[in-house]
């Protein structure tokens, strides 16, 4: 009975382990939500989540502020475009395809969705870069797609745990209001951002310690 109540038990530890990605993902939806600073966010959110599979994240919040905050210039330059772009190309596929003939959406369809495959492999590793203030956002850019192409399959892997709240909204939508949406306000974001971190080779199952300081 005495081991049923050990804080120190594999369930407590998964317990407090939960709670600590619930309050990550709140952390993360809070300073993502003016959407212009989603790249910070997502930034920060990599870094807690790489802390975290090593046991040195500290203190969740001030680790995370700190994150934020010494992110913020070169992640913000580097989300920029990338929000600039992806607005023209949603606007090209959704509006201009619309507005022009069906001859010319045989070539701008396919030109968009191009685009926009590039722009997802782009997004998918950019975050998980440092964020130098010495390099160049082009060169950034270039190395995030360089990184991604390298291995395909797990980058498209990343792309569809990305993108997958945004594809039950747009096709399921009672799936994404009765399960989705409440699942991601809760823990769907970090908990996205530890499977991603695993898929790019950023963190290792390995990796993890239990809370009596034994590796798992």
């Amino acid at each position: 009975m005495k081991n049923g109540f050990n804080l120190d038990n594999p369930f407590f530890s998964m317990m407090g382990r939960l709670a600590d990605y619930v309050i990550l993902n709140l952390l993360f939806l809070l300073t993502a939500l003016p959407v212009v600073t989603i790249g910070p966010a997502l930034c920060a959110m990599h870094e807690l989540v790489i802390r975290m599979s090593e046991g040195t994240e500290g203190s969740l919040i001030r680790t995370y502020l700190r994150a934020f905050g010494r992110n913020f210039g070169c992640a913000l330059r580097t989300w920029l475009p990338l929000l600039f772009a992806g607005i023209i190309l949603i606007l090209d596929v959704t509006v201009a395809a619309d507005a022009f003939g069906a001859d010319f959406q045989k070539i701008l369809l396919p030109v968009a969705g191009s685009l926009i495959i590039f722009w997802l492999l782009i997004f998918s590793r950019v975050f998980w870069l440092t964020m130098d203030p010495g390099i160049k956002v082009s060169a950034r850019l270039r190395e995030a797609l360089a990184e991604a192409v390298k291995s395909l399959p797990k980058t498209f892997l990343m792309i569809g745990i990305e993108i997958l709240p945004f594809v039950g909204y747009l096709f399921f939508i009672r799936i994404f209001l009765g399960i989705l949406l409440p699942l991601y306000v809760c823990v769907g974001f970090s908990f996205s951002g530890w499977l991603c971190g695993l898929l790019s080779g950023r963190i290792s199952i390995g990796k993890y310690k239990d809370e009596s300081g034994g590796a798992q």
